[in-house]
C-alpha cells in the first residue's frame, strides 16, 4: 500500500498526538473506567459504558495513527521558486486584490482554519507548479476564480 504523503511538520504533529494518546489519553481513559466501576451496576450503567467506549476509541485511534505513521511518506519540497507539496504560498485574488496565504499539504493534514489546503483540492492542485508572478484560474462551485502568485516559501 502506498503511504500517505505528509510534510515533516505534519508527521511530527501526528507522532506527538500518538505519544499523547499512549501516555495521557490511555491514563485518563483508564481512570474514567476505574471511577465509573466503583459506583456502577455493570448491566445498565451509562457512565461506565461511556468510559469503556472512550477507552476503545482511544485504542482505535492509537492503532490508526501507528499504521499511518508506519506507512507515511514524508515529502520534502524541491525548488524554492516553484509551488510544490509543502510550499507556503501567498496568492492575490484578481481583480479585488485580497491576499491569502496557504500551505499545500496532503489530505490528512489539510485544515483551512489552520491555513493548510490539500494538494488534491481544486485550489491546491491549480497552484502546483506555479511560480511567482504567474496567474492561475481555478474552477470552483461559485465560478472561476483568478489568482496571482505573490510569494512562495518553504
Amino acid at each position: 500500500m502506498m503511504g500517505r504523503k505528509l510534510t515533516s511538520a505534519g508527521y511530527a504533529r501526528l507522532k506527538e498526538e500518538l505519544a499523547d494518546l499512549r501516555e495521557a489519553g490511555r491514563k485518563r481513559a483508564l481512570e474514567r473506567v476505574k471511577d465509573a466501576r466503583k459506583f456502577c451496576d455493570f448491566r445498565e450503567d451509562v457512565t461506565y459504558t461511556e468510559a469503556v467506549r472512550e477507552q476503545e476509541r482511544i485504542e482505535a485511534k492509537i492503532v490508526e495513527l501507528e499504521r499511518l505513521l508506519a506507512d507515511a511518506v514524508i515529502v520534502e519540497t524541491g525548488r524554492p521558486d516553484v509551488v510544490a507539496f509543502g510550499s507556503q504560498v501567498v496568492i492575490r485574488e484578481i481583480p479585488n486584490g485580497d491576499e491569502e496565504t496557504y500551505r499545500l499539504v496532503g489530505e490528512l493534514e489539510a485544515d483551512l482554519a489552520e491555513g493548510t489546503i490539500s494538494v488534491t483540492s481544486p485550489l491546491g492542485n491549480g497552484l502546483m507548479g506555479c511560480v511567482v508572478g504567474q496567474s492561475v484560474s481555478i474552477d470552483s462551485p461559485g465560478g472561476t476564480l483568478d489568482f496571482e502568485i505573490v510569494h512562495i516559501e518553504r
